[in-house]
């Protein structure tokens, strides 16, 4: 019983994580995707920048929620994995 409960905790740290890992990650490829766009479009400000920030945001959040969900039916990555 307290493996089970070991292994859900410890999923759950790890969906946190990757969470803000991802989240991460996104919001700087956003950056300098919006950035590069912005020089080439609109090079007295900085429109793009923000809207690709906003979509690595909304992207972290996308998928928290699929893995929240999926944790939430019982699926984790460990128990879908063949042998």
């Amino acid at each position: 019983m307290s493996d089970k409960k070991t292994k859900s905790n410890y999923f759950v740290f790890n969906m946190i994580i990757q969470f803000f890992v991802e989240t991460l990650v996104a919001m700087v490829i956003g950056y300098f995707i919006g950035k590069y766009l912005d020089e080439k479009l609109f090079p007295d400000k900085s429109i793009l920048v923000y809207i690709f920030i906003i979509f690595g945001i909304f992207a972290g959040l996308s998928n928290l929620i699929k893995r929240a969900l999926s944790f939430s039916k019982g699926d984790s990555d460990e128990e879908n994995k063949p042998n």
